[in-house]
């Protein structure tokens, strides 16, 4: 099983492969420590409360196995205790650079025990989200802090993200299927405020049960959206989106109460770097 995208990013060649090995430019956007020696046969390991499944040092294990600067690298990397190696290829484009990042699983585990190529799609698109931040000169856009998230008792996804648009265009992208379809990913998203239902368009098993959101529960245009979460075996949760106008835009914040599953803050985050990408990019 396997992972595999392409980011394109505004910045050099050599400053993405910079960002890629450096220590001190790692901590501002993949993980809180991180221990690298830029060596084939060097160590690269990153963990902190912003990566999950590993927030000491002692979760994870990496080693670089191929480096060829500023074109490749190569990693070893041990998540959740599934052996996996990711591939990092850089390719210019003009002045900017393409970023491929393959991820290979020598086994696989899906759903919260184990990590699998949704996943690791959402690790990934969430870091170099953060990477396109810092290499614009600004800092990370969003670091989910898993290790609160997956305190005893707490059940709370708390997160925020700035975007530099107007909470009307926001608001939208947030109500309109088919711009959900694309920030979530689902396939037949469905929104009805007079029938308060609001839905990605999920199913799960053969009586296709619906779960994720169903039901709208409160809005107020351009400010507020909330909706019940629904998932089989889990208690009925709650999600707030926040809309705050902000002096460049907006700050959009998510609340999901009574969730006991940390990989819901992994996929909040996703879909929160994707709505920026959408408004920010004009699409939609």
């Amino acid at each position: 099983m396997s992972y595999r995208e392409t980011f394109p990013l505004s910045a050099s060649v050599g400053d993405v492969f910079a960002a890629l090995i450096e220590p001190a430019t790692l901590t501002t956007w993949l993980a809180e420590h991180v221990r690298v020696e830029p060596r084939k046969g060097g160590s690269y390991k990153f963990w902190g409360r912003d990566v999950l499944w590993a927030s000491a040092e002692d979760q994870v294990d990496g080693e670089i196995l191929e480096l060829d600067a500023p074109h490749s690298l190569v990693i070893a990397w041990r998540w959740q205790g599934h052996p996996c190696r990711v591939s990092f290829d850089l390719e210019a484009n003009g002045p900017a650079t393409n970023l491929s990042i393959a991820q290979e699983f020598q086994t696989f585990d899906p759903g919260p025990t184990g990590p699998g190529p949704d996943m690791a799609g959402s690790h990934w698109r969430i870091a170099i989200g953060n990477l396109a931040s810092v290499l614009a000169g600004r800092s990370a856009a969003l670091r989910p802090d898993y290790l609160a998230c997956a305190a005893p008792g707490r059940q709370l996804v708390e997160l925020e993200i700035e975007i530099e648009a107007p909470p009307e265009r926001v608001f939208q992208a947030l109500l309109d299927p088919a711009q959900v379809r694309i920030w979530m990913q689902a396939e037949a998203p469905h929104v009805d405020i007079n029938q308060s239902t609001y839905s990605f368009g999920w199913t799960r098993g053969e009586a296709a049960e619906p779960v994720g959101p169903v039901r709208l529960l409160e809005l107020v245009p351009n400010r507020l959206l909330v909706h019940d979460w629904q998932w089989t075996g889990e208690v009925e949760g709650v999600v707030r989106w926040e809309l705050q106008p902000t002096a460049t835009g907006t700050r959009l914040r998510l609340l999901h109460s009574r969730s006991a599953d940390v990989t819901h803050a992994l996929g909040w985050s996703d879909a929160l770097f994707s709505i920026r990408a959408l408004v920010e990019g004009g699409l939609g």
